[in-house]
């Protein structure tokens, strides 16, 4: 991994651990018990990399995939990926001719797709099998309840179609005072109790996500899709005053954001440093210049109120990020040089900083922070 980070011709890159990964997917797997896993690996994987962290999974053992568009199962495939591949988002404007190109299960929220799909199986003369997902509280995509009924029956009426899962995406799991989940649970099970009129029995039913997998058992499902956990985090839970936390097993964040140190000055009291000269030294400073900027996923927002890691010290983020540079506070850090590693994200011997804590500083969630890592940002990939 070192030998790696030192070949960079720019010394900004995110490390890996697999190994991580791994320990993840066994803490998943001992959760979900006899439920089957879906790794989710939408936006390049959380930003982890679609491609390596799929096969590394692949070859755990994970039952599913799921994705947000063809682009990113058509990559998955490419690279060898052979498990099942659900289409989170649906189809959006792709031919349907990809379903049967490269395998892939289509996510169904409204009658009007169903007779594209049947036109598609007709032309290929393959059947087409999909997930249908209800709308039970999100709000976004997914069938109405009060439209199943209408749903069901047309269903019925068409040829080449597999109605193979059924599915709902929880709004707020990790909320354990607010009611919603259950409300969500209640009328996920209305409808699954009328399929058995429509004599339809999918195969795969699945609700949780990675906060319903830490907190529920109750769940009438054979497959969890899990996210975050896979790569370490998990949205903090809300819980009643007075009730203790859950016992829950300890994951590892896969990721750690790094640069180096590429220059060093020692500048006066009262230096204007940055764009807009919004921080001046209080006092003889010595300021390191640090190759990585908004760009590359370090948000603006953190001008004058992040920090990082330096020589196992933290060390204060100064003046405003820009574009491709950073300026760091390292006056009271001993024997600072060029070169030496700066952690954006991730631990030394003493000090850590992870995802979770940029996003509670900028008003986010974990996710955003790691997804944010720009493409430019080489990733390293250690066993």
């Amino acid at each position: 991994m070192v030998s790696a980070a030192v070949q960079l011709l720019r010394p900004t890159w995110a490390e890996i651990s697999l190994s991580a990964v791994r320990h993840n997917y066994a803490r998943i797997r001992e959760l979900a018990g006899a439920r089957r896993v879906m790794a989710v690996v939408k936006a390049d994987a959380y930003g982890h990399g679609a491609v390596p962290i799929a096969q590394c999974l692949a070859a755990c053992g994970v039952d599913w995939f799921g994705v947000a568009t063809v682009e990113e199962a058509v990559e998955l495939r490419g690279a060898g990926i052979e498990q099942p591949i659900l289409l989170l988002g649906g189809l959006y404007m792709s031919d349907p001719a990809d379903l049967i190109h490269y395998r892939l299960v289509p996510t169904v929220s409204s009658t009007a797709r169903l007779e594209t799909y049947e036109e598609c199986a007709r032309r290929y003369r393959q059947p087409i099998s999909f997930h249908l997902k209800i709308d039970t509280g999100l709000g976004r995509l997914g069938l109405p309840l009060d439209r199943l009924q209408h749903f069901l029956e047309r269903y019925q009426q068409l040829e080449g179609l597999e109605l193979t899962g059924v599915f709902t995406h929880l709004a707020s799991a990790e909320d354990l005072v607010a009611s919603q989940t259950d409300e969500q649970l209640s009328r996920f099970q209305y409808a699954l109790r009328q399929l058995p009129w429509y004599k339809i029995e999918p195969a795969w039913v699945h609700i949780s996500n990675s906060a319903a997998l830490l907190t529920r058992r109750d769940f009438p499902e054979n497959l969890v899709r899990i996210g975050a956990l896979f790569y370490g985090y998990s949205l903090p839970l809300i819980l009643p005053p007075g009730c203790p936390a859950p016992e829950i097993p300890q994951f590892r964040p896969a990721l750690a954001f790094k640069s180096r140190v590429i220059f060093l000055k020692d500048v006066p009291s009262g230096t204007p440093l940055g764009y807009g000269a919004v921080f001046h030294t209080r006092r003889p400073s010595r300021i390191a210049t640090v190759p990585v900027g908004y760009a590359d996923g370090l948000s603006r927002a953190l001008s004058n109120r992040g920090r990082v890691i330096v020589n196992d010290h933290y060390a204060k983020i100064v003046g405003n990020i820009s574009m491709d540079l950073t300026l760091l506070d390292v006056t009271d850090i001993p024997g600072v040089e060029v070169g030496d590693e700066v952690i954006l994200i991730g631990r030394s011997e003493r000090c850590s900083i992870t995802a979770l804590e940029v996003a509670a500083e900028l008003n986010t969630v974990p996710y955003e922070v790691l997804c944010s890592i720009g493409k430019r940002v080489p990733r390293i990939y250690a066993d």
